[in-house]
């Protein structure tokens, strides 16, 4: 078995799951314009998939403020895959993660404690706001 390979992590308003497997995803961004500071929002989703694993891992998801390495949330799991071909899709409600400040926000997510994959996560002073 070689490393794992991150397929995707998409940042979305929703993610859903159909009847017949597939998953819906749906408003992705990349920025939170927030009216003031701490701010938290309502929940919102990670769509993780990994492939090339198989037995039991676990994952965790880090959100840490660039700069100030102050972190706004996170959240860790289990999941199992029967061999390497299968691509397991990981469905991650973020029910609440608090940001402190403005700015960049790395999101990064991880399988048994090895990093895999990051992504930034803007977040800024809504315009005409207090």
């Amino acid at each position: 078995m070689g490393e794992p390979v991150l397929v995707a992590l998409l940042i979305a308003d929703r993610v859903i799951e159909e009847k017949n497997g597939k998953k819906g995803i749906i408003g992705t961004f990349t920025t939170f314009n927030a009216p003031s500071f701490p701010v938290s929002f309502p929940p919102w989703f990670i769509y993780a998939a990994v492939t090339n694993l198989a037995g039991d891992h676990d994952f965790a998801i880090n959100l840490v403020h660039a700069l100030t390495n102050q972190v706004a949330g996170g959240i860790s799991g289990k999941f199992s895959t029967a061999s390497t071909d299968q691509v397991v899709e990981l469905i991650i409600p973020i029910m609440k993660a608090v940001f402190p400040s403005e700015g960049k926000y790395d999101l990064t997510f991880q399988v048994d404690s090895a990093p895999l994959g990051a992504r930034v996560l803007s977040v800024v002073h809504a315009k005409g706001s207090p």
